[in-house]
């Protein structure tokens, strides 16, 4: 009977062992903090890193992400790697000349030293609960607060880094002091236009490819009209050159018919012929044998 009684006792104390461990036992994940919070001594100072830690049995922790995380905003369930869209979070951004649809990635994370006090500003919320119910919208109100210094065109084409880098700015003016999160990057993955206003970027999209067509037609017209002027030009040098070079030659054979040239040409002419004309440039001579 006295050993049943110690075999309880002992399978007793074995069960609330276990029953405390588990209990005291909990386990911050990779790339987060722990706040803990004490039914004695409220919220702790000194938070918790990754792995398993001991903690008072009726102690609460909370996790808050400090590595990069990812937001995504947006309507199509490829955004998300699921094959079926759970919920669409887009976001409708005003701009300048119409309202766009737009997919978004924001990546974020809470700043380690500001959890603690997170804790106690927001009744206990873990940061996946921080995010889901309040910083997920103040995002999408703030996004809307910065489109509208873009055009239409801004956002679906040209500028999309552009407008990306001041909605990301905009952001961590914002959201680092409210909640105690930095923004690394807000990126737009995709931008969707209403019918109207797709017909009009189509038009000046057209509009603009003319136009570069047409300077492009202007320019080679003005290279090829160069070309051909300076093909005419270096024509006429040709030929100017080549006059100056027949003149010198007959400048050089006038002069060279002198008097005593004249003379010795005459000589030769009786002796082999008996007769000689001679014409030079001012004298003509004639003589028979």
């Amino acid at each position: 009977m006295k050993a049943k009684v110690i075999g309880a006792i002992i399978g007793l104390v074995v069960v609330v062992g276990a029953a405390y461990t588990t209990l005291s036992l909990t386990r911050v994940g990779q790339g987060e903090v722990g706040v803990v919070y004490s039914m004695k001594g409220g919220v702790k100072e000194e938070t918790l890193g990754p792995g398993f830690h001991f903690v008072g049995p009726f102690d609460k922790v909370r996790d808050y992400p400090v590595s990069q995380q990812q937001l995504v905003l947006s309507n199509n369930a490829a955004d998300f790697n699921e094959e079926k869209l759970k919920q669409d979070t887009h976001v409708d951004a005003p701009a300048n000349g119409g309202m766009v649809k737009m997919n978004m990635t924001v990546n974020y994370n809470f700043i380690p030293d500001r959890v603690t006090e997170l804790y106690e500003r927001f009744n206990g919320m873990d940061g996946d609960d921080l995010v889901e119910s309040k910083v997920k919208n103040s995002i999408i109100a703030y996004i809307k607060e910065v489109t509208p210094k873009f055009s239409v065109m801004d956002i679906y084409s040209d500028k999309r880094s552009e407008v990306g880098q001041a909605i990301t700015e905009y952001l961590n003016s914002k959201l680092n002091d409210e909640y105690g999160i930095e923004i690394s990057s807000a990126l737009i993955i995709d931008v969707q236009l209403d019918e109207a206003l797709q017909e009009k970027v189509k038009a000046k999209e057209q509009a603009k490819q003319d136009a570069e067509k047409a300077e492009l037609d202007k320019q080679t017209a003005i290279a090829q009209g160069e070309a051909k002027k300076a093909e005419a030009e270096a024509n006429a040098q040709v030929t100017i050159t080549n006059a100056k070079a027949e003149a010198a030659a007959n400048k050089l054979k006038s002069e060279s018919i002198t008097d005593e040239l004249i003379r010795m040409t005459e000589a030769e002419a009786r002796k082999e012929h008996g007769w000689v004309t001679v014409q030079g440039a001012d004298t003509v001579v004639a003589d028979e044998k």
